[in-house]
């Protein structure tokens, strides 16, 4: 499905929530449902309020169109189980906790650029090993001691980290070591990585000619990107891997935000 065709909609149940939702049209907030025709449905609300969400996200979920349920977390955490259990919701898997906007921010945001299956929503350290979610949810699981750059930080700063604001990747300071999704993935399956680079290739290939395009429908030269190289530029028109602060260059030089410019450019796809 290309960016430019993906729909949601959202239930503001908790209207705290407001500011975690993307100000695009792809996000439609709702205010009355009807559990049998709704589809691709995001809905957030507090653990107070979910004996009043149960029905109809009990019935969303069966038919498999619930993409998430967020939950602020305003009750002791230890006392969830209570409400889901009285709502009926222990079966529903896309289920995230939060106590402030920063994860649903992300996981949305995942979700507006086509990300959702590469950027990591959330992510612990329980008995040496590291659990890390994407913006799906789908959670991977490693002994912490599989992974080469955390081998050399100690046990008890092994939980010392913070998820990107983008989920691209988890950072221990301790070490100054980041890790992604990806190469959690590529170290439990080899068979994953031939086949992630197989696509990337093809993928690659295609962003690149899409990146060329909008330039040039902009009227600019590989030489006007700000803060690249013709040769860097020229790169990523050929398909080759694009970092972050790249394409925050090439947005800047089209006088776009970052969000703006990679939806430009999956039009041009």
């Amino acid at each position: 499905m290309k960016t430019r065709d993906r729909r949601w909609n959202v239930w503001l149940y908790d209207e705290r929530a407001r500011d975690a939702v993307p100000q695009t049209a792809a996000f439609h907030l709702v205010r009355r449902l009807r559990a049998s025709t709704v589809r691709s449905l995001f809905v957030f609300c507090s653990a107070v309020q979910l004996p009043q969400v149960s029905n109809l996200v009990s019935a969303v979920n069966r038919r498999n169109q619930l993409l998430a349920l967020f939950l602020w977390q305003d009750a002791d955490l230890k006392w969830l189980p209570q409400p889901l259990e009285r709502a009926n919701l222990r079966a529903v898997r896309n289920l995230f906790v939060h106590t402030s906007l920063e994860l649903p921010k992300r996981v949305l945001t995942a979700w507006q650029h086509g990300a959702e299956e590469q950027l990591i929503a959330r992510a612990m350290v329980a008995d040496d090993r590291l659990f890390v979610t994407s913006c799906v949810p789908e959670t991977s699981e490693i002994e912490v001691d599989r992974i080469p750059a955390l081998r050399q930080i100690p046990r008890r700063e092994r939980s010392d980290f913070v998820v990107s604001d983008d989920g691209s990747y988890i950072h221990w300071p301790s070490g100054d070591v980041h890790l992604s999704l990806d190469t959690i993935r590529r170290l439990l399956d080899p068979r994953y990585g031939e086949r992630c680079d197989a696509a990337r290739i093809a993928r690659g290939r295609s962003w690149g000619v899409a990146v060329a395009t909008l330039r040039k429908h902009c009227g600019l030269r590989q030489s006007d990107i700000v803060g690249l190289s013709e040769r860097q530029v020229r790169r990523i028109e050929n398909g080759e891997h694009t970092s972050v602060s790249a394409l925050k260059k090439l947005a800047a030089t089209h006088d776009m935000e970052l969000s703006a410019y990679l939806d430009a450019v999956a039009k041009m796809i």
